[in-house]
């Protein structure tokens, strides 16, 4: 986790829980491998420190699990020449998450809040060519779980964010040109951009006044992450994300790099997979 991302989350929780409340946070591991008799807890006094505490009174876990899975035609062009020659053992593509960014916002009974961010998947997931040091935000953190000490009124997705997918490799965007050469039309495509890899927010899809959907996204409107209230202690809340990341692959003459038409609507929306959103809480 950055120190900036780090020092604002401990401001946040000194600041607004009061004395009420205290935060632990616990990387890389799943829902059950918490033991809530022995937890690290943020000061909230406001020193910044961690303390331990032995039976730790009453809790609440949020919790983000990463199922989603990554296309086999993405896999093998990381793997080729042209997308890097990315090295992967069986048990790494076993196990081959994409990237993503989720963040919620969890609200006590005081009113007061705090925002989290959570980041899973697998990291080494990238084009070769590209440095992924040179991506910050990339690897910021591998948050999975938070667990506050009571009380906690509401969990939901922070007002005005998406979930986020880390695309692995370089998009090339093209236009798509109608060229008129003795009375007869031919249609070329242009190379208008090239879009350096990068987290691309998930969109949901979008529907007319009927529940029709008018272009269909990367979330149905279904499957966005709920929020959840009334919760009480010893309360699990989970986000599960199941989908797969995907990218275009333009059938141009000269390339086979992943490329997409800019006109082409549906393509564009369709950039980044398709993902569902379950919430288990209890």
């Amino acid at each position: 986790m950055p120190s900036s991302w780090n020092s604002r989350l401990m401001q946040n929780a000194a600041r607004s829980l009061q004395g009420a409340v205290c935060v632990v946070i616990i990387s890389g591991m799943g829902c059950g491998a918490f033991n809530p008799a022995f937890l690290n807890l943020l000061d909230s006094t406001g020193s910044g420190q961690f303390i331990t505490l032995n039976n730790a009174p009453g809790h609440v876990v949020v919790s983000f699990i990463n199922n989603a899975e990554v296309s086999e035609r993405l896999v093998s062009y990381l793997e080729s020449p042209e997308g890097g020659g990315l090295i992967l053992t069986d048990d790494e593509k076993r196990n081959l998450r994409p990237r993503m960014r989720f963040r919620v916002l969890i609200t006590f009974d005081n009113g007061t809040t705090l925002p989290v961010e959570f980041i899973s998947g697998s990291s080494q997931l990238i084009d070769t060519r590209f440095d992924a040091n040179a991506f910050p935000d990339l690897n910021q953190n591998d948050l999975t779980n938070v667990v506050m000490i009571c009380d906690v009124q509401r969990v939901e997705l922070l007002p005005g964010s998406q979930p986020e997918v880390f695309i692995p490799v370089q998009l090339q965007q093209f236009d798509q040109r109608i060229i008129n050469t003795n009375q007869q039309q031919t249609i070329d495509y242009v190379l208008d951009a090239q879009i350096q890899p990068q987290f691309r927010a998930l969109e949901v899809d979008l529907i007319d006044a009927d529940g029709n959907t008018d272009l269909r996204q990367n979330i149905g409107v279904r499957d966005v992450p709920a929020p959840v209230g009334d919760l009480l202690c010893g309360s699990v809340v989970t986000y599960i994300v199941t989908g797969e990341l995907q990218v275009p692959f333009l059938p141009i003459a000269g390339t086979t790099d992943p490329a997409f038409d800019e006109d082409d609507v549906e393509q564009v929306a369709s950039i980044g997979g398709r993902y569902e959103f379950t919430v288990i809480a209890r």
